[in-house]
C-alpha cells in the first residue's frame, strides 16, 4: 500500500471524535481517515451508478429470436 503525506483542516469536534474512535477501537487515526474516505467514495461511485437509466420502448412484439432476413431482403445480382 502506497501511502502520501498530505495535510488537511479538520473541525476541532470531528478531531476529537476521530481520535476517541481511534482509541476505543484501537486502531490509528492514519486508518479511520482511510477507512472513512474510501467508503464515502465507494458510495459516491454507488450513486453516480444508480444515476445511469436505460429507457425502453415497446416495439409491439417480442424481438429476441429475430434473423438477418428479418431485416435484410436478398440481394439482387443479377
Amino acid at each position: 500500500m502506497d501511502l502520501v503525506r498530505t495535510t488537511i483542516r479538520l473541525r476541532k469536534i470531528l478531531k476529537k471524535k476521530a481520535e476517541q474512535s481511534a482509541v476505543e477501537n484501537n486502531t490509528t487515526l492514519q486508518a479511520i481517515f482511510n477507512e472513512a474516505l474510501d467508503a464515502y467514495l465507494q458510495e459516491v461511485a454507488r450513486k453516480k451508478a444508480k444515476e445511469i437509466i436505460f429507457k425502453v420502448h415497446s416495439l409491439g412484439r417480442p424481438l429476441d429470436n429475430l434473423t438477418r432476413s428479418d431485416y435484410y431482403s436478398e440481394p439482387n445480382i443479377k
